[in-house]
């Protein structure tokens, strides 16, 4: 009887790629093989990934306690990009989007670009009493 996971090797004699989220893909003597065909992340790449973020989320800390020594506006900028490499982070692996179905990807990924875009309009609708001169 099986549970719908299935074990899949992946190669070591496969060519290094270039880039975190390849190297990501290939670390792992084996990975689990969902029900649906795709393969989920070994628990490895998840300490990684968490790795990873608990550095980013001490970068932030790091980067807010610079406030009188370098311009608010950069401040601004550099935490919310590294607040949007989280969530990338986040939502690609620990929420599986990555791995899922194209149609619920681009579902996801529609929402988050509309939720953008109106976080953006009112960012700029109240720049004035935000961002400093």
């Amino acid at each position: 009887m099986t549970d719908g996971t299935d074990l899949v090797t992946v190669s070591a004699d496969e060519p290094p790629h270039a880039g975190l989220l390849s190297e990501l893909e290939t670390l792992g003597e084996q990975q689990p093989m969902a029900a649906e065909g795709h393969k989920h992340p070994s628990p490895r790449q998840y300490v990684l990934i968490g790795v990873i973020l608990v550095i980013l989320t001490g970068v932030e800390v790091a980067t807010s306690y610079l406030e009188g020594h370098v311009n608010s506006n950069l401040l601004i900028v550099a935490l919310a990009l590294m607040a949007s490499v989280k969530f990338f982070l986040v939502a690609a692996w620990y929420m599986h989007m990555r791995m899922d179905n194209h149609f619920f990807r681009r579902v996801f990924v529609a929402g988050i670009m509309l939720a953008t875009v109106v976080y953006g309009i009112v960012f700029f609708f109240f720049s004035s009493t935000v961002l400093k001169s």
